[in-house]
């Protein structure tokens, strides 16, 4: 990229198109990237509530709700 010209008086930077469409494409992927990471932590942090919920004195399965009626009452949300 030495081609990238720094204009001072205009508080710009001036970049050949093929090195801006390069530098779009780079930045999509990372945003791709770090939001996949974002998600696999909150997976990962709910995984470990759910572990955490299960394991508790208190939990009785006889008062939850089947996958099957949870999935029914989300499809009703929508």
């Amino acid at each position: 990229m030495q081609n990238i010209h720094h204009l001072k008086d205009k508080d710009a930077v001036l970049v050949p198109i093929k090195d801006w469409e390069k530098m779009q494409k780079e930045l999509v992927r990372l945003r791709k990237k770090v939001n996949k990471t974002r998600v696999l932590s909150e997976l990962r942090t709910s995984i470990i509530d759910l572990k955490n919920d299960l394991a508790r004195d208190d939990y009785d399965p006889a008062n939850e709700m089947s996958a099957e009626e949870f999935l029914a009452e989300l499809g009703n949300e929508q």
